[in-house]
């Protein structure tokens, strides 16, 4: 617990929300880490290029990777599922997610998470994210483990015709036929360094490998067109622009509930960017009067939220309210001081929707 509380600090001091003499000095000794970072991405992304470190062509007939050159909360997942929808009910889809902090990323063989009937394992042992994409698309195969390889094999076996990469930009060790990146239009830099020092996992220049980019997070159409300027000198591809859509608000039972607007609630998170959670609830015209947040990907325990549940309640709040992101982690007879919903939110393509079904027409080809 003590490294997580260290792990969001050092976050916040990144991102420029902590300051001082001690902000200060974390910030001086990460530059340094960050420089090796950099040279070693930067050589073994000279090693593919040049050929020298081979890669896997999986049989199957359609590959596409989604992810960033940022390290996390960029809103990858969301777009692959937007992606698997569009194909969804025309070709056998398979998804192969890492599992980022599962007990399933650890094992030597991938698991099949779902084969045409929703999710076989808990999201405490193949990931939250996996999990809700198992729960959104039953029908689709899903493989949760570190070996891409691997995993690419199970797909195949299982039948699938698109194999769709969640978070996979840097694992080019297997090899794919687009490239989706998704960039938040917000800090589309990483806080301009490399891990540890800022975010970045690779240079601004790797974005010429990308196919299509999704600025993800777009307010209005005057940010997306500033954003796209600043991209210019790194890509040619195609830009499109994606938002939030709030769908239903759910208790644990999955059923819709009509939480009065204005109403007081305690907001806990376990993801990248709480502070747009938090924007969203305020939009839909709730008072958040307590947080609890969360390292991502993190497991939330009962007895914890017990705990924060009788501080909301102290401070008013009616109920609490998480993301579908958390929602999967947790099971619908929680005993609780109070009651809990969770949001559910669909992407949606507000900024160049031509771009997105030209792209979407250029990959189904890839079929024929």
């Amino acid at each position: 617990m003590i490294m997580r509380k260290i792990e969001l600090y050092v976050k916040d001091v990144i991102r420029g929300r902590r300051r001082g003499f001690f902000a200060y000095l974390i910030k001086a000794f990460l530059l340094p880490l960050s420089w090796f970072y950099k040279g070693g991405m930067a050589f073994r992304n000279w090693l593919y290029d040049q050929g020298w470190m081979r890669r896997y062509v999986p049989p199957i007939p359609l590959v596409i990777s989604v992810g960033n050159i940022v390290a996390g909360g960029t809103g990858k997942t969301p777009v692959t599922l937007l992606l698997a929808q569009a194909f969804y009910e025309q070709f056998a889809v398979a998804i192969l997610s890492r599992g980022y902090r599962s007990q399933a990323e650890k094992l030597e063989n991938p698991i099949l998470l779902c084969e045409g009937h929703g999710p076989a394992f808990p999201a405490s042992y193949c990931g939250d994210e996996p999990y809700l994409l198992a729960q959104r698309l039953p029908k689709a195969t899903v493989i949760v483990g570190g070996d891409r390889k691997k995993a690419s094999f199970l797909a195949a076996k299982a039948g699938a015709q698109i194999i769709l990469l969640d978070d996979a930009m840097q694992h080019r060790r297997l090899a794919r036929d687009f490239d989706v990146v998704v960039v938040d239009i917000n800090d589309p830099f990483g806080q301009d360094h490399f891990l540890p020092r800022g975010f970045l996992r690779e240079d601004r220049c790797s974005l010429q490998r990308a196919h299509l980019i999704v600025l993800n997070h777009v307010q209005d159409l005057e940010q997306f067109q500033a954003v796209k300027e600043q991209l210019k000198p790194y890509t040619s591809a195609p830009l499109i622009g994606t938002q939030g859509h709030i769908s239903a608000i759910r208790n644990l039972h999955d059923q819709i509930v009509d939480i009065p607007k204005e109403q007081p609630v305690g907001m806990f998170c376990a993801i990248a960017h709480p502070e747009y959670f938090r924007r969203t609830l305020e939009q839909l015209g709730f008072t958040v009067v307590s947080e609890y947040i969360l390292p991502d990907h993190d497991p939330i325990r009962e007895k914890d939220l017990e705990q924060f549940a009788q501080k909301s309640l102290k401070k008013g709040a009616a109920s609490l309210i998480c993301t579908e992101k958390d929602r999967v982690k947790l099971v619908p007879e929680l005993a609780i001081a109070l009651p809990v919903a969770w949001v559910q939110m669909d992407l949606q393509v507000v900024v160049g929707k031509e771009e997105w079904e030209t792209f979407l027409k250029q990959a189904e080809a890839k079929m024929d």
